[in-house]
């Protein structure tokens, strides 16, 4: 990317402080973090991990973690501190029955007497697909398919770019990788059987996330409208477990939310056992295990 052209101007304490309160990504992500604190989620921020694909180190701005008895969410969180001048827009379209699913990763007890080279002990996790009305993704609801930053440029014509907010997705799904090897561990700790789930978050100030609906045929049937949290479908696979004993895990959908929406998604479904369970409902892993059992 070519650099842009600045003024020779000397930049003053001011300046900064203007950068600081409307274009600073690490402001806006230590308000992320601070909101995250208060409502009771454990969190890591800006730690390092490898990335999977191009083996270097990079940084993740946030990663946090909600217990509620043996259930876990684990979050990987990307912070992107948009202009008001150059929103995001989502197009959004019906979801399929194909991508209404979610997966969770069922945990046993590792059995500490069979030494940590046995591959036994390295099977400890399985994971499941909930789908269809059991799934958090239901058919039928609407799903971001294309994300676009949107802006004027001074001669009034209109200027698109997904680049930036491609970069956060980016980064949040290699920080997902990573938190998936530490799901396959949950539950060693306390001694017990856990379920576990990844969601990963793009999150950018309120007020500057859009979304526009289109029906199956492709035809747009809303206005842009300004929303809290949009689901966007990725289909993403990984895998947990050692080598011998590996077991899919795959990440349908990422949440592009405002900080307010995130705070909405944290007070119904992360802060007591009836709202964790639309994430882990009983019915739907019942369901998965005997789909399963039947493959």
């Amino acid at each position: 990317m070519a650099k842009p052209k600045l003024k020779k101007d000397k930049i003053t304490a001011q300046d900064l402080l203007d950068y600081l309160d409307t274009q600073s990504d690490f402001d806006f992500e230590l308000r992320v973090l601070k909101m995250l604190r208060e409502n009771g989620l454990d969190c890591e921020h800006g730690g390092h991990y490898e990335d999977p694909v191009t083996k270097r180190s990079r940084e993740f701005d946030i990663r946090a973690t909600s217990t509620v008895n043996k259930y876990r969410v684990r979050m990987a969180i990307e912070c992107k501190n948009i202009r008001d001048n150059f929103p995001i827009l989502i197009s959004c379209v019906p979801r399929h029955k194909s991508e209404s699913y979610h997966y969770i990763a069922r945990l046993n007890e590792p059995n500490q007497s069979l030494g940590p080279t046995n591959p036994l002990h390295q099977s400890r996790a399985k994971t499941y697909s909930i789908r269809g009305e059991d799934s958090f993704y239901k058919e039928n609801d609407p799903v971001g398919k294309s994300t676009v930053q949107v802006g004027k440029q001074v001669n009034d014509s209109i200027t698109a770019n997904d680049s930036e907010l491609f970069e956060k997705w980016g980064q949040c799904l290699s920080s997902s990788h990573d938190l998936i090897k530490q799901i396959y561990w949950d539950g060693t700790d306390e001694k017990t059987s856990f379920q576990s789930a990844l969601i990963p978050f793009v999150v950018v100030p309120n007020g500057r996330l859009w979304t526009v609906n289109y029906n199956a045929n492709g035809e747009r049937i809303s206005e842009p409208t300004p929303t809290d949290r949009c689901s966007h479908y990725i289909g993403k696979d990984y895998v947990m477990g050692a080598p011998m004993a590996q077991t899919p895990m795959w990440i349908s959908h990422m949440e592009i939310i405002t900080i307010d929406g995130l705070l909405e998604f944290i007070n119904k479904y992360l802060k007591s056992e009836s709202g964790i369970k639309d994430i882990f409902p009983e019915k739907g892993l019942l369901n998965a295990i005997q789909r399963a059992m039947k493959t």
